[in-house]
C-alpha cells in the first residue's frame, strides 16, 4: 500500500497489487462509520487495475484502520462458522 493523498480530512491510498472487492469491501465498511462522509474504491488506471481508495472525514486514517480490524474480526467469524459447518 501506498498513500497518494494525505490531507486533514482527505485520504487516498493505492493498493497496489490488490483485488477491487477488498477495496469495495473496506469503502463499505468506512460508510457504516458516522465520521466517514465519503469512502469508494476505483482502479488508477484501466490497464494497471490497481485499486485507489479515496475516504473523506474527520481523522481519515485512523477509520481505515479501525475499519480494517472490524474487516479482519467478520473474516475471522465467518472462518469458524466454515470450519462448524463441516
Amino acid at each position: 500500500m501506498k498513500i497518494l493523498e494525505e490531507e486533514k480530512n482527505n485520504l487516498k491510498i493505492l493498493m497496489e497489487g490488490m483485488d477491487i472487492g477488498a477495496a469495495q469491501a473496506l469503502a463499505e465498511q468506512l460508510l457504516e462509520n458516522k465520521d466517514i462522509t465519503f469512502a469508494a474504491a476505483i482502479y488508477d488506471h484501466p490497464t494497471k487495475r490497481n485499486p485507489v481508495l479515496h475516504v473523506k472525514g474527520k481523522n481519515p486514517k485512523k477509520e481505515v484502520l479501525k475499519a480494517l480490524e472490524a474487516l479482519q474480526e467478520e473474516s475471522h467469524a465467518f472462518e469458524e462458522a466454515l470450519r462448524k459447518a463441516e
